[in-house]
């Protein structure tokens, strides 16, 4: 399932980051297959749930905000998402529950070192809330102070930025909200995702293409638990290339942020399942006021009208079970623009993998 790079390209084949985002697929296969087997007491914390607080950082706080949509949508309980910060300065405004024993708090973080994460599993645990650790490192602090640890096996990775790390743990909890949902279709679906690798690979040769040119702007658009998709793509494209990127839901980019439309910005329109017909008027909108669009829609159905750019991935999939395979076209578009802009997107300025805060 390895993704070769495009004949020609050694620039990219070259960089680690590239390398373990094209094998994302074996990762997410990997995830869902362990979460088939997760320990039984995530499901029980769950099931005593009365409201679900969903944190982390960065990318892993993107990744709490498209599993808190999309568990909402699937068990129609109350999930939230809050950054891991906010559970720290401002506990008050994120707990609500009254008793913390039914107001479990799941922690996400790639190394499972992050100050932050490791900080509010030690605070939830004091005050009282079960603790569920999603990770890619099961040997990590994070998952000695939790109550249970739910680990992506092969998200690992070398490479600052989160690439296979986020699709494969982004797996691993929508199969946890399947089982929590008693939805068979979407964790048959979830199940079956990988197979459905040969389309975001043409999807990121898509991306590669358009990583040729150096955007002005670029614009994300994805509503319901894609606007958590779109965030990460905003953030990917900001910490590897620096073109200025923004985020929003697709309907409220006409309430101002489209004038921002012209020659040289590149509007991506994130849409499947519901809304999806309203959603694409507005990328078709923005094209016609003068920017490049690129639509990653389902089918040819939900693309029917689309112009520009168009790339089908998942179709036939549950729209939540194709939301992990909507990260590698981004992989492929960042890198490819931070080699146009003479970036290394390798070595992002000012960033390292793990965020360790000195309590000075």
């Amino acid at each position: 399932m390895t993704e070769p790079t495009r004949a020609g390209d050694e620039r990219l084949r070259r960089l680690l980051t590239w390398r373990e985002s094209s094998t994302s697929g074996e990762a997410i296969e990997a995830a869902v297959a362990a979460a088939r087997s997760a320990p039984i007491g995530v499901h029980e914390i769950i099931a005593r749930a009365g409201r679900i607080v969903v944190s982390g950082a960065g990318s892993s706080y993107y990744l709490a905000l498209v599993a808190a949509a999309a568990a909402r949508e699937a068990t129609h309980r109350p999930f939230v998402a809050a950054p891991l910060s906010e559970i720290l300065l401002r506990p008050d405004g994120v707990f609500v529950g009254t008793s913390p024993a039914t107001e479990p708090v799941v922690v996400i973080s790639r190394s499972g070192s992050t100050s932050e994460a490791v900080d509010v599993a030690d605070r939830a645990r004091e005050l009282g809330h079960p603790t569920i650790a999603v990770t890619c490192r099961a040997d990590s602090p994070l998952s000695s102070r939790c109550d249970v640890t739910l680990v992506s096996p092969a998200g690992d990775e070398e490479a600052i930025v989160m690439t296979r790390s986020f699709a494969s743990m982004l797996a691993l909890l929508l199969r946890v909200v399947a089982v929590a949902a008693a939805d068979r279709v979407l964790g048959a679906d979830l199940d079956r995702a990988a197979t459905a690798w040969p389309s975001v690979s043409a999807a990121a040769a898509v991306g590669q293409e358009l990583g040729a040119s150096d955007w002005d702007r670029i614009i994300v658009l994805g509503g319901g638990a894609a606007f958590g998709i779109a965030a990460e793509w905003g953030l990917k494209l900001t910490e590897t290339s620096q073109v200025p990127t923004s985020v929003y839901e697709p309907l409220e980019f006409r309430h101002g942020p489209i004038s921002v439309c012209e020659p040289g910005v590149l509007v991506v329109g994130l849409i499947g399942g519901a809304g999806a017909a309203e959603e694409l008027r507005v990328v078709t909108e923005a094209a016609r006021f003068g920017a490049a669009t690129w639509v990653l829609a389902r089918d040819e159905e939900e693309a029917r009208d689309a112009s520009g750019t168009v790339s089908l991935i998942g179709g036939g999939l549950h729209p939540l079970a194709r939301l992990p395979l909507l990260l590698r076209p981004v992989h492929a578009l960042a890198l490819s623009l931070a080699l146009t802009r003479g970036c290394d997107p390798d070595a992002p300025r000012h960033l390292g993998q793990v965020v360790i805060i000195d309590p000075r």
